[in-house]
């Protein structure tokens, strides 16, 4: 469980239960033809923007944020790959078949056992480097999909409040109507300012450090496979890894 996205999603649920209790978020703001201008627009608009597999893998990595990412201990990776390099000392590159299959989410695993099939450094580095490299690009267009949403949507409450406006000036004749029509209009604008700064953009902020924190992770497994398949020893190898903690703290 990633405890700061539940906080986050706790503390939001407070502040507008609270703002209803006290009247300030009252039924005036429930404007179901603004909601729908700024949702859908902003979701056809991101379809058209963006490829399909894009969208999915937004959709997933939504999903996944109230789970803890498995690239957050990098402490852990670097004591796992100390552990395989001691292994290393006696069996060789043989001891990385008992590589922790759960450290980096699996890459460390998925990594030995490039290295045991191909036991040349430099083309396990070229293979692991461009895997790394495909999947950093990937999570940041994924990222972009969000970054996108928190540009358009409030645009999209601000055609909702147009629209809105239109129907205000058609009543112009009937005073009574007007400030109720016109507050309605208004909510739009809120839906996709709100919709931006409480969905989409803190979204985007941690999908961001998460595709950072993978990064980080994957590199030290890359470099310590590469150390310990170049035969550097154990202290040497986890002297190397303990560089890249000073960069993810």
């Amino acid at each position: 469980m990633d405890l700061t996205t539940i906080l986050g999603l706790v503390g939001g649920a407070i502040l507008l239960a609270r703002g209803a209790a006290s009247g300030e978020i009252s039924s005036t703001f429930l404007n179901w033809h603004g909601l729908g201008v700024v949702l859908g627009g902003t979701l056809v608009a991101i379809l058209i923007n963006t490829p399909a597999r894009y969208v999915w893998n937004a959709v997933r990595s939504l999903l996944s944020l109230g789970v803890a990412s498995p690239y957050r201990s990098p402490e852990a990776v670097v004591r796992d790959m100390a552990a395989l390099a001691e292994a290393s000392q006696g069996r060789g590159i043989s001891a990385f078949r008992d590589a922790n299959r759960r450290t980096a989410g699996g890459f460390l695993a998925h990594a030995a056992e490039i290295a045991l099939e191909n036991n040349d450094p430099k083309f396990v580095r070229g293979v692991l480097e461009e895997e790394i490299s495909q999947a950093y690009d990937l999570q940041n267009e994924v990222t972009n999909v969000y970054r996108s949403m928190g540009v358009l949507s409030p645009m999209f409450g601000l055609i909702g409040t147009l629209l809105g406006i239109v129907n205000v000036l058609k009543q112009i004749s009937e005073p009574e109507q007007v400030g109720k029509s016109m507050a309605v209009a208004i909510t739009s604008a809120f839906y996709g300012i709100l919709m931006a700064n409480l969905v989409c953009v803190p979204v985007a902020g941690k999908l961001r450090i998460r595709s950072w924190e993978e990064m980080v992770t994957k590199t030290i497994v890359l470099e310590g496979l590469i150390l310990i398949m170049e035969g550097a020893v154990p202290a040497v190898v986890e002297r190397r890894l303990q560089s890249f903690l000073a960069k993810s703290r």
